[in-house]
């Protein structure tokens, strides 16, 4: 399906009256599967951040973690219990997660890694350690109450204002010696429904429609790039101890063909086909220090080709 139609289709269907509820039906009396190459790659990102947590010194055994934007399948809350996580908060601003996408994904985890995800067995999420908060408001989450905040392709859909109101709210909910770490995919999303067009085919729209085609989908992204995050990170009182950035190559070696937009065209190739990356970042000491450089980690970047 070709993106215009992609969009137009996302534009209609997400203003059905009683959307939401038209599709609990369905996947009551018809199941819902989930797509097997989208799960693959839950579980890619969710390597890579436990791989960005681990190298910081830090362990999900016994930890209480909020994940932002959970969406339909919980793939990462299960993952977080698979490995020793005590408790996990799933948030959404609206509800999707229910029972049946809850089941589905059981059953795809424990079909490819039996011994990893034995102990969930349970028949629905409410039986395991998980709480579900949707829609989400992070006042209803207490103080110092969480040892980690996590989200997987997530900050990418929110405008970088929000970004550091979110995080701020969030801020106050670590404990002492906390963390959050963020994977972020920076492509454009329609490009995973049509591959004609580039993977950063949306920097070469002007601004204008780039807000309609967030207004007509919902779901839209903001467009920014890897190395900007940092800066919404400091402001919103956060230090990053790791970044890892992804660089695209064929995507690289093809950005001086694309009429980019004018904010874009002051960046470098590398810079604008950092196709995904993931931070672990932590609260800035009270007194405002930066933190120390013996513990935050420089690591290359990786240069894809696939």
């Amino acid at each position: 399906m070709g993106w215009p139609l992609h969009v137009a289709k996302q534009a209609i269907t997400c203003r059905l009256p009683y959307a939401e509820a038209l599709r609990q039906l369905k996947r009551r009396a018809f199941g819902y599967e989930p797509d097997p190459s989208n799960l693959l790659q839950t579980l890619s990102h969710y390597t890579d951040m436990r791989q960005a947590w681990e190298r910081a010194g830090l362990s999900a055994t016994g930890a209480t973690v909020l994940e932002v934007g959970t969406g339909w399948f919980p793939t990462v809350p299960l993952c977080l219990l698979a490995d020793g996580a005590r408790r996990v908060l799933m948030t959404d601003l609206n509800v999707h997660l229910d029972n049946t996408t809850y089941a589905a994904t059981r059953r795809f985890l424990t079909q490819r890694e039996p011994a990893r995800f034995a102990g969930l067995a349970a028949g629905s999420w409410q039986e395991l350690p998980l709480e579900y908060l949707a829609p989400f408001n992070p006042d209803h989450v207490a103080d110092a109450s969480l040892d980690f905040v996590v989200s997987r392709t997530v900050l990418e859909h929110i405008p970088a204002p929000a970004i550091v109101e979110l995080l701020s709210r969030l801020r106050p909910k670590l404990r002492a010696g906390g963390a959050m770490v963020h994977c972020i995919d920076h492509s454009d999303h329609l490009e995973h429904r049509d591959k004609r067009i580039s993977k950063v085919n949306f920097l070469t729209w002007p601004d204008q429609q780039h807000r309609l085609v967030n207004w007509l989908t919902r779901e839209g992204e903001n467009r920014l790039r890897h190395h900007e995050y940092p800066e919404l990170f400091r402001s919103a009182g956060f230090d990053v101890i790791s970044s890892q950035a992804n660089v695209h190559q064929p995507t690289a070696e093809k950005i001086s063909a694309l009429a980019l937009k004018d904010r874009f065209k002051t960046m470098s190739a590398e810079q604008l086909a950092t196709l995904d990356s993931t931070f672990v970042i932590v609260p800035r000491r009270s007194d405002g220090a930066p933190v120390q450089a013996s513990i935050v980690q420089a690591l290359p970047v990786h240069v894809s080709t696939a």
